[in-house]
């Protein structure tokens, strides 16, 4: 008997005798949803990146402070709203 993996984050099946990492969840997250089991199955190549790239999001959403998830900087903010032209009343904006 063999077993076969497809990959959860590229959907491609993960090939015998190549690495993969299983990521696991212990535990119950909460009385409705989440019990212990897998969460998934992602290629472990960094060529292939799909491990990586799903840790750097895992990362990413468990920083333990504000300041280390990236957001756009004030300049590209100021950047983005020159390209939209101002509301006029006739556009729909609400009476003031």
């Amino acid at each position: 008997m063999s077993l076969t993996h497809t990959c959860n984050f590229c959907g491609e099946m993960i090939d015998h005798n190549v690495p993969y990492v299983t990521l696991n969840g212990n535990g119950e997250r909460s009385a409705d949803h989440w019990r212990t089991g897998y969460v998934g199955h992602y290629h472990a190549d960094p060529a292939v990146g799909c491990w990586n790239r799903m840790l750097e999001a895992i990362r990413r959403c468990d920083a333990p402070r504000l300041d280390e998830i990236p957001t756009a900087t004030y300049q590209a903010i100021t950047a983005r709203r020159r390209k939209h032209r101002p509301l006029d009343q006739d556009d729909g904006a609400a009476p003031a």
